[in-house]
């Protein structure tokens, strides 16, 4: 009948990979390439967007705090996820062989190469070599001017935020100190992160 409502079947799986796999067999551009892009990039604009309204509310030193204080909360909520997935919970004895492990889950799981470049008693080392958050969607969208001055103010504390938390949370922060030497988003080669034993 002319101008009858199409029928449909509703979709609720109760899990977005469900229904996005639901929806892509009769939407073909809902690749796991695409999805996988579109989520990165929303994530990175929020991220953006939400530290540039801090700053214009609060001012930079504010700002740079509140968004550490963001990543440091949201390290708190991933945690038991990293724990479930190198088959640890809370409350287990986490040593660095462990946190090697979560330190690969964490970059990987959003295509970030993470390597460990130098391990020994005293020093663990890590490269990321690309980091698409940055050099796929924002470096294209601005100046080199406008992504530094952005990256000089947030990099720094926000790292320092996230693997901090992990050595307080892991319980090691009483032997190991975090260090983040190298930043790609500061037009070096690479990111390194660093844990290193504190001397007594």
């Amino acid at each position: 009948m002319a101008g009858a409502t199409p029928a449909f079947t509703p979709i609720r799986f109760d899990n977005v990979i469900e229904n996005y796999k639901e929806m892509a067999k009769t939407k073909p551009y809902l690749t796991f390439e695409y999805g996988l892009e579109a989520m990165l990039t929303i994530f990175t604009l929020h991220d953006f967007s939400m530290f540039h309204e801090l700053e214009e509310e609060f001012g930079t030193d504010k700002a740079v705090e509140l968004y550490a204080r963001i990543w440091k909360r949201r390290t708190y909520l991933e945690w038991p996820g990293l724990l479930q997935f190198i088959g640890k919970k809370e409350g287990d004895k986490i040593d660095m062989d462990d946190l090697i492990k979560i330190m690969g889950v964490y970059f990987e799981t959003f295509g970030n190469p993470i390597f460990l470049s130098q391990r020994t008693d005293d020093e663990v080392t890590f490269r990321v070599t690309d980091c698409p958050y940055t050099t796929q969607i924002l470096w294209p969208m601005f100046t080199p001017e406008e992504n530094l001055a952005y990256n000089d103010k947030i990099q720094i504390d926000c790292n320092y935020a996230i693997f901090e938390t992990f050595l307080e949370l892991a319980g090691m922060e009483d032997q190991w100190v975090f260090g983040f030497p190298s930043q790609l988003c500061r037009t070096n080669d690479a990111c390194e992160f660093t844990f290193r034993r504190k001397k007594f």
